[in-house]
């Protein structure tokens, strides 16, 4: 394999938005590895990226066990090194009144949407050191705006901000950016899961985000950093917010 193949990981790549950046990703000539715990699907999404020449490894299992992070590593070092991690695996968690929350489910939230993609970082900073790389971290407008209902998810998310902007900050000696994206709303599975039986039609495909990811492929990487991009914002070079 050329050395000279740019190397990606994505997490909770087998739908929605994963999917739309694993395809953005291929189509630039980015080898991929992605995660999701749903076998299956992840399987699929392999074969649709071989199909647009992409080497391909897959990681499925969740992404709070050490073993999947592991796979998701490895895979990378199996395809050459890493030139981008995105953590896009999340979870929403029950959606209600903070009064009524079952305070001990956020030892399930916190893990997935912010410890898991700290441990993941870790781990891959050296890999990304090594060609200059960038982290990119999903974030969501829950994390800065107090939505009812969204509680414990915005506070994960928020607390996922929070380290990307310190990690920001403390990777930059070593050439490795790190930024946070907010997709904004979309027509995905996990927003159903927020409004059961409600008709989401009006929402965007996740689809809709991928003239933000071509350009964000093309920027330097240096000079994203400890930046929060929106990504259906209309543009001006992409709405860009300091962290």
């Amino acid at each position: 394999m050329s050395e000279s193949r740019r190397v990606a990981i994505v997490t909770g790549a087998s739908r929605g938005l994963g999917a739309v950046i694993a395809d953005v990703l291929a189509t630039r000539g980015y080898d991929v590895v992605i995660g999701g715990r749903d076998s299956v699907a992840l399987e699929d999404a392999a074969v649709r990226l071989r199909a647009r020449g992409a080497s391909v490894q897959v990681a499925s299992g969740d992404i709070v066990d050490p073993a999947t992070r592991e796979r998701l590593i490895d895979g990378a070092r199996a395809l050459g090194g890493l030139d981008l991690l995105v953590n896009n695996a999340s979870e929403l968690g029950p959606i209600g009144p903070l009064t009524a929350f079952d305070v001990p489910k956020l030892g399930r939230l916190m893990p997935v949407n912010a410890g898991a993609p700290l441990l993941l970082m870790q781990m891959a900073v050296p890999l990304l050191a090594r060609r200059r790389g960038l982290i990119v971290n999903i974030t969501s407008d829950a994390a800065v705006a107090a939505y009812p209902g969204w509680g414990p998810y915005g506070a994960s998310k928020a607390a996922l901000e929070l380290l990307t902007r310190t990690l920001a900050t403390e990777l930059a000696d070593r050439h490795v950016s790190v930024l946070l994206v907010d997709p904004g709303d979309m027509r995905t599975r996990m927003q159903q899961e927020a409004f059961p039986g409600e008709d989401i039609s009006d929402r965007p495909l996740p689809e809709i985000t991928t003239p933000f990811w071509q350009w964000l492929l093309d920027q330097p990487t240096e000079s994203l950093r400890g930046q929060r991009l929106i990504a259906q914002s209309e543009d001006p070079r992409w709405s860009r917010q300091a962290s």
